[in-house]
């Protein structure tokens, strides 16, 4: 009679070392700078015509997106 039972072997576990898909840009969120996709910075969002101002922190390049370019389907998102 054995007091303690084995264990059973385990399935080593499975580690995705893949790049990982690059996450969609959402509204309200920095997007990548069009001219040198570096790191966007939101400035600010001007909710009445649906436009986020950003600027570039690597080539200091400003930009505008609107909610239409990024395409959200989130209408609730901010509204006022």
């Amino acid at each position: 009679m054995a007091m303690f039972n084995r264990k059973q072997a385990e399935e080593p576990e499975l580690i995705d070392l893949r790049e990982a898909e690059p996450a969609k840009p959402q509204w309200g969120s920095p997007v990548p700078c069009p001219s040198c996709k570096g790191r966007g910075y939101l400035d600010h969002i001007d909710p009445f015509k649906e436009i986020m101002f950003l600027h570039c922190t690597e080539c200091a390049h400003r930009y505008e997106v609107t909610r239409a370019d990024i395409g959200t389907d989130d209408a609730d998102a901010f509204t006022i």
